[in-house]
């Protein structure tokens, strides 16, 4: 039986019973928690504001027997914008379902947390927010151990290529003499400036990770390249952002 306080971001929320939240809450020291919201969808309940999606909050958490329930939160930021723009609201709506994936629980590591915290406000203040939610989610995806491999030739190892084709069954690029168009099954082109667009992805810290300025062009290769790339890693066709393309 103890209590902690941690700062987090709510990921995801689950209605449960008649006033009830389960809430999964990103953190800085432990990951990914999961907790027990008793009474925060009444409007009149303390809990309400500060368990709703997107928010960052102070909890206070109290665990016992391997459950974790929520005793007091204090709204610190609820970043209502995401959820007054229909378009900013899929794109972190998506992105929080690819953390949910990639973070687990008990994780001392604060990265994907100050990760978050950079694109959400990325996706809040730049103009084009599918491709701040795009380049977070390469990052997460590099920070999690998932980084393709963008420096050589996975055949000859041919450094530094200004353009490739990447294979995403290898998870690596091709240079133009290794590249067999008979034999490719799911490849991308990747121009100089996409493929230079992407080093600075999985170079840059996330201070800087979205102060770049790219044509339509390389946004569409980058945005490809993204969306192939989670599809292909974690197994799995995200759904969210096709959303957009219907609107």
């Amino acid at each position: 039986m103890s209590h902690e306080h941690v700062r987090g971001f709510v990921l995801r929320e689950v209605a449960l019973g008649e006033a009830d939240r389960l809430i999964e809450i990103l953190t800085a020291q432990k990951g990914l928690v999961t907790a027990l919201a008793r009474g925060s969808r009444r409007m009149k309940s303390p809990l309400l504001a500060a368990t709703q999606i997107f928010a960052l909050s102070d909890f206070t958490l109290f665990n016992y027997k391997g459950r974790t329930t929520i005793d007091s939160a204090e709204l610190v930021e609820p970043f209502l914008r995401l959820r007054e723009d229909l378009d900013r609201l899929v794109c972190a709506a998506h992105l929080a379902e690819v953390f949910h994936d990639l973070v687990r629980d008990d994780l001392s590591d604060d990265r994907m947390y100050v990760l978050w915290a950079y694109s959400c406000h990325a996706i809040l203040s730049q103009p084009d927010p599918l491709l701040a939610t795009h380049v977070a989610q390469l990052k997460a995806l590099a920070v999690s151990g998932f980084t393709p491999a963008l420096t050589a030739c996975q055949v000859c190892g041919t450094k530094q290529l200004p353009s490739g084709w990447f294979d995403f069954q290898a998870h690596g690029l091709l240079c133009p003499e290794d590249f067999r168009p008979a034999q490719a099954q799911d490849v991308q082109h990747l121009s100089a400036p996409a493929l230079a667009c992407l080093h600075h992805i999985l170079q840059s810290p996330a201070g800087r990770l979205f102060a770049f300025s790219v044509s339509d062009a390389v946004k569409n290769e980058v945005r490809t390249f993204s969306e192939r790339y989670l599809t292909v890693i974690m197994e799995k066709k995200y759904q969210r952002l096709s959303l957009l393309q219907d609107l």
